[in-house]
């Protein structure tokens, strides 16, 4: 159990990490004309927006650990493991 928490600690961790550096890059994608870059990394933002909100309503933790079961792409691109 404290090795699963471990891992889930240290894959979080690392996935937002992974999300603030591409989101510190929005301006230089759009400066470079790489449109669909900046496009796809503002959709990720919604979709961080989206399952933290779920948090505040009363059972959301649940449901949103529903939807990213069976919902894969609504979860942010750094915490796919289809694309690592």
């Amino acid at each position: 159990m404290i090795y699963k928490l471990k891992k889930f600690s240290k894959d979080m961790s690392h996935g937002l990490k992974q999300e603030y550096k591409e989101t510190k890059d929005i301006l230089k994608h759009i400066k470079n004309r790489e449109y669909k870059k900046a496009t796809e990394q503002v959709g990720d933002i919604g979709k961080m927006t989206f399952l933290s909100t779920l948090w505040v309503l009363p059972g959301g933790g649940v449901l949103s650990g529903v939807l990213v079961k069976y919902f894969k792409k609504i979860r942010p691109s750094a915490f796919r493991e289809d694309e690592k």
